[in-house]
């Protein structure tokens, strides 16, 4: 007998790169919103994880008008009960699902989660700094799995 409990722990990490070719904010918003309308569609819990508190906000008044016919049940740092939460650098409680990190710097508590998704557009700032995140996962031995999206 097998404690499917037990085992699921011992599945390792995924780690995500989407690449995007673009430098504008409003696809890479677009594209997160996407993202993660599919991840609660999967029925899946989802910490997003800015540089800030400012950040956060903005992204959550993105969430809200993203589409008129889709509402994506979210909260601002746990200030309700919801599948997806927004959170400013720290995440107080992380869901153990999955982490969407968009903060700049590598994320110490990847750990927590059984997938972790960096987004990462064209410019130069954010490349710099996926390339320094993606060599601080390798570190950990985590192979980051890339897609490159709107690419020829």
């Amino acid at each position: 007998m097998t404690d499917d409990n037990a085992s699921s722990h011992a599945e390792p990490k995924e780690v995500l790169f989407y690449i995007l070719n673009s430098t504008e904010l409003n696809e890479l918003d677009a594209f997160v919103c996407k993202l993660v309308n599919k991840i609660y569609q999967q029925g899946r819990r989802c910490d997003l994880r800015f540089a800030d508190q400012q950040q956060a906000q903005r992204f959550e008044l993105t969430l809200w008008n993203w589409r008129a016919d889709s509402f994506i049940p979210h909260s601002l740092e746990r200030q309700i009960s919801a599948p997806i939460q927004l959170y400013a650098d720290h995440i107080d409680q992380p869901c153990q699902d999955v982490l969407i990190n968009l903060h700049p710097n590598f994320c110490e508590q990847h750990q927590a989660y059984q997938r972790t998704i960096e987004v990462v557009d064209q410019s130069d700032f954010l490349i710099q700094k996926g390339r320094q995140r993606w060599r601080d996962y390798q570190s950990r031995q985590l192979e980051p799995i890339v897609h490159k999206i709107g690419f020829n």
